[in-house]
């Protein structure tokens, strides 16, 4: 998991240990988290299917901002 969402999954369950969440807040919250998860493997496979698709050479940022000026 990336930062970010350690971050957010810490104080999801800080708010459940103070007993803030009602449960049905709780159970979207759980639901939400792991939707975010999923969009984050998602993306790690996308990335990967398009610099194989590149030849496994990505663009230098030199070259990307030449190419769109």
């Amino acid at each position: 998991m990336t930062e970010k969402s350690d971050e957010i999954k810490e104080r999801i369950a800080k708010l459940k240990e103070d007993g803030k969440l009602s449960a049905e807040a709780e159970a979207l919250l759980d639901e939400l988290s792991l939707q975010f998860a999923e969009m984050e493997r998602s993306n790690r496979a996308l990335r990967k299917a398009v610099l194989k698709a590149a030849g496994g050479q990505a663009m230098s940022s030199r070259l990307r901002d030449a190419l769109y000026e």
